[in-house]
């Protein structure tokens, strides 16, 4: 499958089973082995989950977050094409819920401790490192969270949110 940014929501739908394989297809795209890199495998056991809450699956992500520090909670909903550039730190509440083609780097959090605190994330969204966002908070499609941001108010489309905390500026280009 050749990874198509714009298309991948429609072509996977709800199926688990087509976000991972758009996923597969995005990891290779920017060149990573896929079966070696641990954040694909998060997403494979993250996608297992939603799709078959099966016991055992717990002990394995368990045992998978402590070698990692990649922490995915299962009732996070994660569109397709989703990628983690660099392994964990990386927390996402269970309330969360991302959209298509989105991409994460290390040492985030998304979400609070609390109950009902996960964000709502739109499709094409690039997130720092380092970026933390909190509380039931919106972010546009195609937005920007910069590295080392706090986010705690809603990001329109498009914007890139910076600072602590975060104030929304237009598009900064982002590679």
């Amino acid at each position: 499958m050749k990874y198509d940014a714009e298309t991948v929501k429609q072509w996977a739908g709800d199926s688990q089973w087509r976000a991972l394989r758009a996923e597969f297809a995005r990891y290779g795209d920017h060149g990573y082995s896929r079966w070696s890199a641990p954040s694909f495998w998060a997403l494979v056991i993250h996608r297992l989950q939603r799709g078959c809450p099966w016991a055992p699956l717990r002990i394995v992500k368990k045992l998978f977050t402590l070698a990692t520090l990649i922490d995915i909670h299962p009732n996070a909903r994660i569109g397709p094409g989703f990628l983690i550039v660099h392994g964990g730190p990386l927390w996402i509440h269970a309330d969360t819920t991302f959209g298509a083609d989105c991409s994460i780097l290390h040492g985030c959090t998304i979400g609070a401790m609390h109950e009902k605190t996960g964000a709502t994330i739109g499709d094409h969204v690039s997130i720092g490192c380092h970026a933390t966002i909190l509380g039931r908070v919106k972010i546009g499609d195609g937005a920007l969270i910069a590295a080392n941001t706090l986010v705690l108010c809603d990001v329109p489309a498009g914007c890139t949110a910076i600072g602590v905390p975060a104030k929304n500026l237009p598009r900064m280009p982002y590679n």
